[in-house]
């Protein structure tokens, strides 16, 4: 699938389910109004973050890392699967088991499938028109911020500019600094150089 295709399937599933507010909290609510079944399982494995499975009788399950510690990363990995499930791709073998390499918030995972149930979830959780807006109303009431459309952040004080708003939308879209970055490059609207 094109990236385009993808973000026009995200956009879908928002559309179906998320009235108002935020994707991340409805997260949950999505897998049961899908009928899928939410498994926060033990797993020393780190290297594991999370999975789609069927079961024999037909029921998928989300299984998600309990060790995972940080919201965002979780919140990321449970919009992956789901992208697993919406974009409709074959299992093999009845799963899907994504490690920390194939769920990637900020870089390209290796496997086609696996990217495109990346974009899925940046898409979803942070949808283009909703964080571009956001981005640059903090963008244009920065003070210290000479462009007001674009953010080239270094170890300058763009970086103190960047933290503000950094800290801002991971607080609004539930979601990692790492795929909040992914996600502002991939709509030009920053470059990082740190």
């Amino acid at each position: 699938m094109t990236n385009r295709e993808v973000e026009q399937a995200a956009t879908a599933v928002y559309a179906k389910y998320i009235p108002k507010g935020n994707s991340y909290n409805q997260l949950e609510n999505i897998i049961s109004a899908e009928g899928v079944k939410l498994r926060n399982v033990p797993i020393s494995n780190v290297g594991f973050v999370g999975a789609l499975t069927r079961c024999n009788t037909g029921q998928y399950y989300i299984l998600v890392n309990q060790g995972i510690s940080i919201s965002g990363r979780r919140n990321f990995t449970i919009a992956h699967e789901l992208g697993h499930y919406f974009l409709e791709h074959q299992l093999l073998s009845n799963y899907f088991y994504c490690f920390e390499k194939d769920i990637a918030e900020e870089t390209q995972a290796s496997s086609g499938i696996e990217r495109e149930a990346n974009h899925f979830a940046s898409c979803f959780l942070m949808p283009e028109e909703k964080v571009k807006s956001a981005f640059l109303a903090m963008l244009k009431r920065s003070k210290n911020a000479r462009n007001k459309s674009y953010l080239y952040v270094k170890k300058d004080y763009t970086f103190g500019i960047w933290r503000g708003i950094c800290d801002e939308l991971i607080k609004r879209y539930g979601v990692s600094e790492e795929a909040l970055r992914y996600r502002l490059r991939y709509l030009s609207l920053a470059h990082f150089d740190f």
